[in-house]
């Protein structure tokens, strides 16, 4: 027998593709890869194009059982392929689509699936909603994505598990923890000297030699705060105080240079410019020039700050925008290292953060431009139910591939929720296994507020390893969440639309979670790693013994193969 499975992002475009529409059906499709093999081989594609045709065609002719496993929505799938198509798919919703959104009969995932014939989802909610809505007997099972073999060696040390840590983890991505960061009601911006409460190390790295920035094009490694996007020749400011954090360290002897313009009154102005202990007053033109400064910080700090703008230049309708300064470039280089040869070289690909843990460590895992997530409660509980505390952090695990695109929606929060002594940690981009790993080990709840789920992989990861979860029981999460392993969140049915409806009617339903009872299930779990180790202890077996019953390869490899045979006796 032999597998081709499809998904359109591979190794190699995950990193550019984080958080892009339909980007998990990768991860999907790796964890399904070792329980297909147990039944025959497999072959991944990104594509249906000729050589893969060709190659189906020559495996069929020679009598070979041939299938294959499309994992995208079924929407998104041909129709004239070579041999039988399973559309692999999650879905979340009370019903499936069942009309044409712009003239394509696809749109209707039921003229879809009635094409293809079979499918598999990852639940059985999903799986009751395909057969009432397909109105007649429809070969579809739930096969959810084998997580829990995987994490063996994880869920050993499960055993062990103490839902107070004390550990340090070391992260190869970036870092913001708020703990960082001096804040009230209006402002946020770059601690002067940074705040290690219970023994916190700091998220910066070794200084490097080298740093080259254009402001001109997005850069996930670079963060600016309080400016405009790129426009091509670089970025407007935006606000009377704006920052930008570097993706390294600074300290010792530097040449910065920095190329700069004034707008409106901040022309001639005395503009503040900050970095470590250093401050530098610069008196800008219109036109835009570059700047040279040798320095000595003494300080180590990964944040440039500007202070003093004047952003009371009269708007207009056509251009509303409150503009203090442009920026195009900057650079920063080691002054003991300008005539080594290696002084250009670029900033390093890998930047670690070492991040101590101590108290209750709580962990979200989402991308944030996904409206089911509702991570925005996952925040304002946790700062709210752990404002006066300082041995409890919630780390916020983004898989987005630009920070840009939730920043300030994390920021503006932080200055809402203001004060709090609690801590939040934000991880952004694609961390190696080792790194995730180390995540799991350092956590004491995962959490999840979502309004519905397809199955929900970082749940499953987690738990699979004794994690226990807060998390709502709706959707895919009725098939592994109860309260023997979790702390349940309720929620609620709530109108909405299908997610590629262009007209986002309310056709269907989803869940609304409830703030207060996850405001409350922060207060619970808290409670019971302090007071409660052994009904800890309970909650975690019974977290992986869940997953075991849900997505173990064991229980999961009976029913595909029971799936084929009904697929290959219709």
């Amino acid at each position: 027998m032999k597998f081709y499975c499809y998904s359109e992002i591979d190794e190699s475009t995950i990193v550019s593709r984080l958080g892009d529409a339909d980007y998990s059906y990768f991860f999907v499709l790796k964890a399904y890869v070792p329980l297909l093999q147990k039944l025959g081989s497999v072959i991944t594609i990104t594509e249906f194009d000729e050589t893969f045709v060709t190659e189906c065609n020559k495996a069929m002719a020679a009598g070979e059982e041939c299938y294959i496993l499309a994992f995208a929505p079924p929407h998104k799938i041909p129709y004239k392929l070579p041999c039988p198509v399973i559309p692999v798919f999650a879905w979340e919703y009370s019903s499936i689509p069942n009309r044409e959104f712009i003239n394509d009969p696809k749109d209707s995932w039921c003229n879809a699936l009635e094409h293809f014939g079979q499918a598999i989802t990852h639940s059985t909610y999903a799986k009751h909603v395909v057969e009432h809505d397909m109105q007649r007997e429809f070969a579809i099972e739930s096969i959810p994505a084998p997580m829990w073999d995987r994490y063996e060696k994880l869920r050993g040390e499960a055993a062990n598990r103490h839902p107070v840590k004390d550990c340090t983890i070391t992260l190869g991505t970036a870092v913001i923890d708020s703990w960082n960061f001096a804040m009230d009601s209006e402002t946020i911006s770059p601690a002067n000297r940074i705040a290690r409460p219970m023994g916190a190390t700091s998220a910066l790295d070794e200084p490097c030699d080298s740093i080259q920035i254009e402001f001109g094009q997005v850069n996930p490694e670079i963060m600016t705060v309080g400016f405009y996007p790129p426009e091509g020749w670089g970025a407007w400011s935006k606000t009377a105080s704006p920052w930008i954090m570097l993706p390294s360290v600074v300290s010792g002897r530097v040449r910065l240079k920095i190329t700069l313009n004034a707008h409106g009154n901040n022309v001639g102005r005395d503009i503040k410019m900050q970095i470590g202990d250093q401050s530098i007053t610069l008196h800008l033109k219109k036109e835009m020039e570059e700047l040279e400064f040798d320095l000595n910080i003494e300080q180590p700090s990964n944040f440039i700050s500007f202070s003093n703008l004047d952003i009371s230049a009269k708007r207009t309708p056509a251009d509303p925008r409150t503009i203090g300064i442009g920026i195009a470039q900057l650079s920063i280089e080691s002054r003991d290292k300008i005539s080594d040869s290696n002084a250009s070289a670029s900033i390093p690909n890998t930047v670690k953060h070492d991040i101590n843990l101590q108290g209750v460590v709580y962990i979200s895992i989402f991308n944030p431009r996904d409206g089911r997530k509702n991570w925005e409660d996952i925040l304002t509980a946790f700062c709210w139910a752990f404002r006066e505390q300082e041995d409890v952090t919630l780390i916020l695990k983004m898989t987005y591939k630009d920070m840009s695109g939730y920043l300030d929606d994390i920021f503006s929060l932080f200055c809402q929720l203001s004060p709090f002594k609690c801590r939040v940690v934000v991880v952004h981009g694609y961390i190696s296994n080792e790194d995730y790993d180390a995540l799991i080990a350092a956590t004491s709840y995962i959490v999840n507020a979502s309004r519905s789920e397809g199955q929900c992989l970082p749940l499953m990861e987690y738990m699979s390893c004794g994690v226990p979860a807060i998390a709502p029981d709706n959707t895919a999460m009725q098939d592994y969440i109860s309260q023997d392993n979790a702390f349940i969140v309720e929620s609620s049915p709530e109108p909405h639309y299908w997610p590629h409806d262009p007209q986002q009617i309310f056709t269907t339903l989803w869940y609304r979670p409830s703030w207060e009872s996850l405001h409350k299930a922060y207060l619970d779990s808290y409670e019971v790693a302090y007071k409660s180790p052994q009904r800890y202890a309970a909650m975690s077996e019974q977290a992986w013994r869940a997953q075991y019953n849900y997505c173990s390869s064991e229980v999961l490899t009976d029913r595909l193969d029971t799936f084929l045979k009904r697929i290959r006796e219709n």
